[in-house]
C-alpha cells in the first residue's frame, strides 16, 4: 500500500495538540480541530482571518440550499432535487486592529504558536504570541447537551505594547460555499443579533452578549450581510472578552424575530464559558466511563481512537430523529453534507451498542422520508421504496447518474439496519409501528428492479454498481444479489413469524401486501443467482470481474492519491482495481453464514486489489484480517483507520473530517480484534490481543446490560453489572454472564 501517514501532531492519549504553525497542514488542521454538538458544527478556521486559503465552515444539520442553477435532465430517472448543506453564519468572526492597523494572522511574525483541543471538555485552545507585543488566545466551546450555545473567549496579554486595540465583533452571513458566494437572505439584525434565510425558506437566528474584565467603549455597524460591534480600550493589563452565542434554527422558515429573541435572551440568562465547561466535561465524564476504549502499549492507536470516539459523539448522539450522520458530519464541505448507505452499516452498530435510542433514531430518520423513498423509486420505474445514495432531507441529491440510479446499497442498507436493530434490542413496537412497512416497501423495491435471465432460472440485478464503485454498469454484483435475497427473505419470515400480530396484520392491509405478491418474492429469492465457485469457494464480485485487465496497485505513486482528482473517470474503470471491499463487506455483515476458510480465500483474492480509496475499506479488511488469523496485517490496517484524519493518509482531510470511518475506526476495535459478531443466533465474542499491546478494553451495552472487556494475550475479563438472560460464545463456547466477574483464558491468540 503506497498512502503513508503525514504526521505533524503531538501524541497525547486525550488531547489533540499541534506546536508550531504548520502552514501546510492548516486546511488539515482546520478539519481536525473543529467542533461540532450534532445540531451545529464549526470548523478551526481563524478566528481572527487568515490571508490565505482557507474554508472558513459554520454548518447547521438538516440546513440545505440547492444549486443556483439546476440543469434537468431530458432522461427520466436523473435527479434534478440537488441540494447541500450551506454554510451559515460566522458566529466565531473577530477582527483586530492595534491602533488603526488591521491583523490577521501572519505566520512570519508570531512565535509560540500552539494549538489544543481537549477531547474530556470539548474545548479548542489556540495561542501565539505577536512578536514580542502581545500573546493572545482563542478558546471555543460549543455545549454539547445545550445544543443551541457556543462560547468564544479571546484573552490579550500585553507584553511590550499598551496602546489602543479595536476588536470588531461579529456576526457574519457574507460567508462562501467552496468559494462562491453566500446566498443568505438577512431578515433583520441588530445591536447583538442577525436573522438569515436561505432560498430553501429555513431560518437561522443567531445572538450574543458580551462581557470583560475592561471597561471597553462600544460601537455598531452592518454591512452587507455582517453586523459588527466594534469594541475599543486601552491595553494596560491582560484583557479578556467573553462571546455566549445562541443560534436557533427552524426549518419550515415561520418564526417571527420576537420569537427568536425570547428564546435566545432565555438561553443567554444563563449561559457563561465556564458553565458550559463545567457541563460538558460531567458529559464526557459519563460518556468516557462507559464508551470508552483502553489500549495499553499503543501510544499512536490509543490516541486515534479516542479522538474517532470524540468527533463521532458530537457529530451524533441522537437527540433529533430529523437528524443523520452526513459523511464528512458537521466538519467541511465534501459530500455537501450527505449521508449515505454507510449510515446503517457502519454508524449504526456503534449506537446499538453505546446507545440503543440513538439507533433507533437513526433509523427514524429513514422512516420519516419514506414518502420521499417511495417517489424515488417510482422515478425510476420501480414499485416500493428507493432510498437515495446521498441525501440530507430524504430526496436524492445526487446528479451522477451511475451512483444516483446504479447504486442499490442504501436501499438494502436501511432494511439491514431494521433487521440488525431488532436482532439486538428485541424492540419489536419499532419493527410492527415502523419497520415493517419500510420493509414491505424495500422489498417491493427490490422485487420490481430485478429481473430473470432468459429461462428464468436465475433471478439478479443487471446494469448496478456495487459497493467497490470502480465498476459500474456490471451484472449480477454479488453483494447487491445476496443482499436483496436477505432482504426478501427477512420480511417473509418476519410477516409468517408475526402473523397473528394485529399491527402486522394492519400493516399487510395498509400497503395491500398479498399472498400472490409474497409468493413472487419467495420465488425471486430462491432463485436469486449469486456468482459463486464451489470449487475455489471464491465469490465473484460481479460477472466478469475475474477477466478484467490486473494493475499492480503497488506501482501507483502516492502523488496520485486521490485517484478521482489524477485519474479520468473512464480509466479508473477499466481494470480489476477495486476501491472498497463489496465481498468482505457482505462477509462482515452476514459473517455467520460463511465458514473460516471462505473467507480466508476471499480475503486473499481480494485484498492485494483494494487501493483503499475509500475510508471505510481497511477497517474491514483488519476486522476480517484478524478473524482470519492475519494478525499483523489487522494490526498494520487498524491503525490506517484510527488515524486516517489524524496522519491525513488519503491527503483529503483539508475537506472534512471522515465520519463513517471513524465508526468503522470502533468496529475495528470492537468487532475485529474484540471478536464481536452480531448476525447469529447468538452474541460471539472472539478477542485476540495485537502484537505488542499489553492489553486493552472496552465496553458495550446488550439487552439493557452493561458488559465491560478487558483482553491481555493471556486473559479475557468480563465484567457485568447485572445478570445476562441468555447466553452469548465466546470462543464457540456458550456463557451465561452473571453480575461481576467472568474470567476466560485467551485462546484468540
Amino acid at each position: 500500500m503506497t498512502k503513508i501517514a503525514q504526521r505533524y501532531l503531538e501524541v497525547h492519549p486525550w488531547k489533540l495538540i499541534e506546536k508550531g504553525f504548520h502552514e501546510d497542514r492548516a486546511e488539515v488542521s482546520a478539519s481536525l480541530f473543529s467542533l461540532s454538538n450534532e445540531y451545529m458544527g464549526v470548523r478551526g478556521f481563524f478566528d481572527e482571518g487568515y490571508p490565505k486559503k482557507s474554508l472558513i465552515g459554520t454548518y447547521f444539520n438538516g440546513i440545505y440550499e440547492v444549486p443556483k442553477e439546476i440543469k434537468k435532465s431530458h432522461y427520466k430517472g436523473i435527479s434534478d432535487k440537488n441540494h447541500y448543506m450551506v454554510n451559515a453564519c460566522n458566529f466565531f468572526y473577530i477582527r483586530i486592529y492595534f491602533g488603526d492597523k488591521l491583523y490577521v494572522f501572519d505566520p512570519d511574525n508570531i512565535k509560540d504558536y500552539k494549538r489544543v483541543l481537549d477531547f474530556k471538555t470539548g474545548e479548542a485552545i489556540r495561542s501565539y504570541q505577536i512578536k514580542d507585543y502581545v500573546k493572545v488566545c482563542f478558546k471555543r466551546i460549543l455545549d454539547i447537551t445545550r445544543h443551541q450555545i457556543a462560547h468564544q473567549v479571546i484573552t490579550i496579554t500585553p507584553l511590550s505594547y499598551w496602546g489602543k486595540i479595536r476588536l470588531d465583533i461579529g456576526l457574519d452571513f457574507d460567508v462562501k460555499h467552496w468559494g462562491a458566494p453566500g446566498r443568505w437572505e438577512v431578515l433583520a439584525h441588530g445591536d447583538d443579533f442577525i436573522l438569515g434565510r436561505t432560498t430553501t425558506n429555513q431560518q437561522v437566528f443567531t445572538k450574543y452578549r458580551l462581557s470583560g474584565n475592561l471597561d471597553f467603549q462600544s460601537e455598531v455597524a452592518y454591512h452587507n450581510r455582517l453586523t459588527v460591534n466594534s469594541i475599543t480600550f486601552d491595553l494596560k493589563d491582560e484583557f479578556r472578552l467573553e462571546k455566549n452565542i445562541v443560534s436557533l434554527i427552524n426549518k419550515q422558515g415561520d418564526s417571527k424575530v420576537c420569537e427568536f429573541e425570547k428564546k435566545a435572551d432565555e438561553l443567554l440568562a444563563w449561559a457563561t464559558f465556564n458553565e458550559t465547561l463545567r457541563s460538558n466535561t460531567d458529559f464526557y465524564r459519563d460518556y468516557w466511563g462507559k464508551n470508552d476504549i483502553i489500549i495499553a502499549g499503543d501510544e499512536y492507536n490509543q490516541q486515534g481512537i479516542r479522538y474517532c470516539l470524540f468527533q463521532l459523539v458530537n457529530t451524533y448522539h441522537g437527540f433529533s430523529d430529523t437528524n443523520n450522520i452526513g459523511a464528512k458530519g458537521l466538519t467541511g464541505e465534501a459530500y455537501s453534507g450527505h449521508t449515505f448507505w454507510d449510515s446503517e452499516t457502519f454508524c449504526l452498530p456503534v449506537y446499538l451498542f453505546s446507545n440503543p435510542p440513538a439507533a433507533k433514531n437513526l433509523l427514524m430518520f429513514r422512516y420519516n422520508t419514506l414518502p420521499e423513498a417511495r417517489r424515488r423509486a417510482k422515478e425510476l420505474d420501480c414499485r416500493g421504496a428507493a432510498y437515495p445514495i446521498a441525501t440530507l432531507n430524504g430526496t436524492e441529491a445526487c446528479d451522477l447518474w451511475q451512483h444516483a440510479s446504479l447504486q442499490l446499497q442504501s436501499t438494502s442498507g436501511v432494511a439491514y439496519a431494521i433487521w440488525h436493530y431488532v436482532k439486538i434490542t428485541n424492540d419489536y413496537d419499532f419493527l410492527f409501528d415502523y419497520g415493517l412497512e419500510m420493509l414491505i416497501e424495500i422489498a417491493r423495491f427490490f422485487s420490481s428492479r430485478g429481473q430473470y435471465n432468459h429461462d428464468r432460472t436465475k433471478f439478479g440485478y443487471y446494469g448496478v454498481m456495487g459497493p467497490d464503485e470502480f465498476q459500474m454498469m456490471v451484472n449480477h454484483n454479488a453483494y447487491t444479489n445476496l443482499l436483496a435475497k436477505y432482504v426478501m427473505e427477512y420480511l417473509i419470515e418476519v410477516i409468517d413469524r408475526f402473523k397473528d400480530e394485529s399491527r402486522v396484520r394492519m400493516a399487510i392491509k395498509k400497503l395491500r401486501f398479498t399472498d400472490e405478491e409474497k409468493s413472487v418474492m419467495i420465488e425471486q429469492a430462491e432463485k436469486m443467482f449469486i456468482p459463486y465457485d464451489t470449487k475455489t469457494k471464491i465469490y465473484e464480485q460481479h460477472l466478469g470481474f475475474h477477466d478484467l485487465p490486473h494493475i499492480e496497485i503497488n506501482k501507483i505513486p502516492v502523488t496520485d492519491f486521490p485517484l478521482y482528482s489524477h485519474w479520468t473517470y473512464d480509466r479508473i474503470y477499466r481494470n480489476d482495481m477495486i476501491k472498497q471491499p463489496d465481498v468482505l463487506m457482505f462477509m462482515l455483515l452476514y459473517n455467520q453464514k460463511f465458514d473460516l476458510e471462505t473467507k480466508k480465500v476471499n480475503f486473499d483474492y481480494y485484498e492485494p486489489k483494494r487501493i483503499h480509496e475509500s475510508s471505510l475499506s481497511p477497517s474491514i479488511h483488519s476486522i476480517l484480517a484478524a478473524e482470519i488469523g492475519y494478525h499483523k496485517k489487522a494490526l498494520a490496517y487498524f491503525g490506517f483507520a484510527t488515524r486516517m484524519d489524524i496522519d491525513d493518509y488519503n491527503r483529503n482531510t483539508n475537506e472534512g473530517l471522515h465520519m463513517t470511518s471513524i465508526a468503522a475506526a470502533w468496529l475495528n476495535i470492537v468487532y475485529g480484534f474484540g471478536g464481536l459478531r452480531s448476525d447469529g443466533e447468538y452474541l460471539k465474542i472472539a478477542p485476540t490481543c495485537p502484537e505488542g499491546w499489553q492489553s486493552y478494553q472496552f465496553r458495550i451495552q446488550y439487552l439493557g446490560k452493561a458488559i465491560h472487556v478487558s483482553v491481555t494475550p493471556t486473559e479475557v475479563v468480563f465484567a457485568c453489572d447485572a445478570d445476562l438472560s441468555v447466553p452469548i460464545m465466546i470462543y464457540n463456547k456458550k456463557y451465561i454472564l452473571k453480575k461481576g466477574i467472568t474470567k476466560v483464558s485467551n485462546v484468540g491468540n
